[in-house]
């Protein structure tokens, strides 16, 4: 025999010898049965027929112990980097420093947000003006500067009134007549201009930013930060051009029904805006994050920033589905069909709206990196050709967006989503049918693969079943866990969702055991295989998420909802999985090194989200949203966050032992979750709502405190509020707890008893009645003035049968008063801002009567007050004064810290 025979012979024989190996291998790791996916033993070939069933939990504690350890090591990494990314702040830059188009200089902002946020400066405040008027000079200072540059910036003289059936923030009807006081700015592009035409090509792109602050706060990160920003922006752009025009409208009103944007579409400037950006705060600072957008063009601009962009769709799709109960300029843009994005903080939002909203809570990193992501963003579409093509403008396709780990960011439309997900439907059975042919050495059959993607799908479904029990559970029991000890629920959640798991395929195991021992004929026959438990698991898990992406897939062609857009990640890497497990390196370092690569992507897919969704949706429960909706949701990201380990999960082969290790966690994490205190002061302080009301008829004044939880343990620590009424709040639909007491007189009202001048002085006319169709109306002209208010209200008794309300001064509404949307309106009542002080309302009332001898309708006057930083109203200083550490008082929506109301005669 030749030499080659001889070698070619000994290489055979040598490959028989490693198959060999390989099969006692696979029969040695049969002898632990895997608990999802087992060989069966065909008793024909053994030498001895088994004496007993065979033991499905044989697998070591040291095994178990990697595992576990695997899979703490894959969250804490990758939960370390997207921690990281999403919790670092860019270094504040100097004017020295920002020399370059795209730098800006937080520093510089930051002196004009000291001086903005000084004190509370809601709508109906003298602070108010103050801050007006300190803005007007600052851009009057800026125009100056682009002077000497030959640049045109301009100032508009903005004095719009709105008189609208509508409220952006609510679905509540109500007729409202608003006197604007915004601040526009245009500076000019460079594009068509010349020594004969300063302005240019008309096509601008609109910043937007309120200055108006809620009631309570001061209005430092809501919305001191965007406007300070948009002073720093129009700087930047007077040293640094652009081709076509950027609009900024600094506007007020924002914060009693986005009234500020809704009177800038009035204004001659707004037939030019083909774009908008909008710069928001909803906490007390953080990174800013594109959480919704309406045109894919902008998205993609925005994308191209240098500076660690943050966006995620699912703030598109989380305010469809009515879980966030505020709004933001944004909805009056996109509902005058112009495209743009919105931009905000998210994060420590329990202090949004409170007392807590000042420059000692948010930083110059905040700014900067708002700044910074703003500015780039709106520098590349004022210098793109974006505003002069009409086809993309009108464009409103919607799109997918997110950044991972903030490296960068992924844009595609809806259309290139869905069409991804088809293709891979597609793939899936495909690829699957590839690796039942590549690993049938293995003993891969179909069977087997159908039974692991069942039990995987038994597992999901009953880990939500359970996560739905833990949720209304929390709710009932400490229905504030996730407002202060989100990281807690979440980390409960993910090891609920790992422990019911587990469970779940030991009992599938076990189940199947017991149908082969007892079911005779019908025995499942259970194919004489050598099975690796981690690889069947690899494929079938691949069928699961195909199973998913079916949902995902009808979720964004019926609902346009691209939340789900992670599945389509999923579903890809784990057929690389499969694939890496069908030719695996599976001992020691490599298979570590492996398994943590391909747990990468859809860890930091879904803790990505998870952590963006703590850190903005925990604390909206003072808000308003159902404590089981915020806990679904978290229960939801750790769900997701665990599936993709189950191959992992199958290295170990004792879920007995992983089972009771998990369920010990998870019952002392399920303790710790029923006893934790969820408010704390630093944090998450529990949100308290105030308002007051005096009745000049009654000389009566009663003070209402809300909040979601725990509000007796507030309100024992108030010695004026000894005596009250509490109980649900019926205007949040009893989401909300009131308590109702009697609180000091206002300084207002007792200083007018010592004047003995009237703080609402009102007259009624006389009555005139005429006909309209079949109807007989009566109109009466209610007139008042009010001391030290702008902002006055005229309710009426539900029933009412007023037709019209006409304010002189302000313009007919566009539909008419004598539309339905008109009459239903007005039947609830009016309010009114006039931009000054000591005016005179003037309103003409219509309603139907039956004759002229009809009783009078009664209706209630009532004007607001917001002032409260001067002692002003000792209540609130009484309240605020005896607060415990652990909470604070918020805003609420809309305005009137304090009403006084007298009842009118019509």
């Amino acid at each position: 025999m030749s030499t080659l025979h001889k070698r070619k012979s000994n290489k055979t024989k040598d490959m028989a010898q490693n198959q060999d190996d390989r099969d006692r291998q696979f029969d040695d790791a049969l002898t632990e049965e895997s608990p999802l996916l087992h060989g069966h033993r065909d008793d024909r070939f053994a030498e001895e027929p088994p004496k007993t069933r065979p033991n499905v939990n044989k697998g070591s504690w040291r095994r178990m112990a990697g595992v576990f350890l695997l899979m703490i090591i894959s969250y804490i990494v990758i939960g370390s980097i997207v921690s990281y990314k999403r919790l670092s702040l860019p270094s504040p830059k100097s004017v020295a420093e920002a020399t370059k188009p795209n730098d800006f200089s937080a520093q510089w902002a930051w002196q004009h947000l000291e001086q903005i946020a000084q004190r509370p400066h809601p709508l109906n405040s003298r602070e108010n003006l103050r801050v007006h008027n300190y803005l007007l000079q600052t851009v009057r200072d800026l125009q100056k500067e682009a002077l000497l540059k030959n640049l045109t910036v301009e100032i508009a003289n903005d004095d719009v009134k709105l008189s609208m059936a509508n409220n952006f923030l609510s679905n509540t009807t109500r007729l409202f007549f608003y006197q604007s006081s915004n601040i526009l700015v245009r500076v000019v592009g460079t594009e068509g201009r010349s020594e004969d035409n300063l302005r240019g090509h008309a096509e601008a792109v609109v910043v937007d930013a309120h200055y108006d602050s809620v009631l309570i706060g001061k209005g430092a990160t809501d919305d001191g930060v965007g406007v300070s920003v948009c002073l720093e922006m129009i700087r930047n752009l007077i040293n640094h051009p652009v081709k076509h025009n950027v609009i900024f409208n600094i506007n007020n009103g924002e914060e009693v029904g986005l009234y500020g944007a809704a009177a800038f579409m009035k204004h001659p400037w707004a037939k030019d805006v083909k774009a908008f950006v909008n710069l928001e705060g909803a906490g007390a600072g953080g990174r800013a994050l594109l959480f919704r957008a309406s045109n894919k063009a902008l998205v993609k601009y925005y994308s191209h920033l240098g500076n660690s962009p943050h966006a995620n769709v699912f703030g598109n799709d989380i305010f469809s589905l009515g879980l966030i109960k505020s709004g933001t300029d944004f909805s009056v843009y996109t509902a005058y069909n112009i495209p743009g994005l919105d931009i905000a903080f998210y994060s420590r939002r329990a202090f949004y709206h409170t007392l807590h909203d000042d420059i000692e809570h948010t930083s110059q990193g905040s700014v900067q990196h708002m700044g910074a992501t703003g500015l780039a963003a709106v520098r590349s579409i004022a210098d793109s050709d974006y505003l002069a093509k009409p086809k993309e403008i009108l464009s409103s396709e919607p799109s997918i967006y997110y950044d991972f780990a903030g490296l960068f960011m992924m844009v595609y439309s809806f259309n290139t989503y869905l069409t991804l997900n088809y293709n891979l439907l597609v793939v899936v059975p495909v690829f699957i049918g590839w690796a039942l042919v590549a690993a049938r050495k293995h003993g891969l059959s179909l069977g087997v693969v159908f039974r692991s993607y069942l039990s995987l799908l038994v597992s999901f479904i009953a880990s939500i079943a359970t996560s739905v029990g833990f949720a209304f559970f929390f709710s009932k029991v400490n229905p504030m866990l996730v407002y202060g000890e989100h990281w807690l629920a979440f980390i409960f959640f993910v090891f609920q969702s790992c422990t019911t798991i587990i469970c779940v395929q030991w009992a599938w195991v076990k189940f199947e055991f017991w149908l082969k021992g007892d079911m005779g004929p019908l025995e499942i026959a259970l194919d004489r295989i050598r099975v690796d438990p981690e690889q069947i698991s690899n494929v079938g898990i691949v069928l699961f998420w195909w199973t998913m992406l079916i949902g995902a897939t009808i979720a964004g062609r019926n609902h346009q909802l691209g939340l789900f857009y992670f599945v389509s990640w999923f579903t890809v890497t784990s057929m690389i999985s499969a694939y890496l497990s069908i030719y695996p390196k599976r001992r020691g370092t490599g298979w570590t090194l492996t398994r943590l690569w391909v747990n990468f992507v859809p860890l930091a897919l879904t803790l990505e989200v998870a952590i963006a969704c703590m850190i903005a949706m925990s604390q909206t429960l003072v808000d308003g949203t159902p404590p089981f909706a915020i806990m679904a949701m978290f229960a939801f990201c750790a769900l997701n966050c665990v599936m993709p380990l189950v191959p992992t999960i199958h290295r170990s082969a004792n879920y007995k032992k992983m089972g009771q290790v998990s369920v010990f966690l998870t019952l002392a994490l399920l303790i710790s979750a029923c006893i934790v205190f969820p408010y704390n002061g630093k944090e998450a302080p529990n949100k308290v709502i105030w308002r007051q009301v005096y009745d000049l008829d009654q000389n009566s004044s009663l003070v209402t405190v809300k909040t979601m939880n725990g509000l007796e343990d507030v309100m024992k620590l108030v010695p004026e509020a000894r005596e009250r009424e509490c109980g649900p709040d019926p205007v949040s639909k009893n989401v909300l707890t009131q308590c109702i007491y009697k609180g000091a007189v206002p300084t207002i009202v007792v200083e007018s008893k010592k004047s003995g001048k009237d703080i609402i002085k009102s007259e009624v006319s006389k009555p005139e009645h005429h006909k309209e169709e079949d109807d007989l109306l009566r109109t009466v002209h209610v007139k008042w003035t009010a001391k030290d208010s702008r902002l006055c209200s005229v309710d009426f008794p539900e029933d009412s049968a007023v037709v019209s309300l006409i304010l002189e001064g302000f313009p007919e509404p566009e539909q008419g008063y004598r539309s339905q949307a008109i009459k239903d309106a007005s039947s609830q009542g009016m309010t009114s801002f006039k931009r000054e002080y000591d005016q005179l309302w003037d309103l003409a009332v219509t309603y139907k009567v039956q004759s002229k001898d009809t009783p009078s309708l009664e209706g209630t006057l009532g004007c607001l007050y917001d002032e409260w930083d001067n002692s002003q109203l000792p209540a609130f200083t009484h309240m605020k004064d005896h607060l415990p550490e652990w909470a604070l008082i918020g805003g609420g929506k809309g305005p009137g810290l304090l009403t006084i109301q007298k009842k009118v005669v019509l």
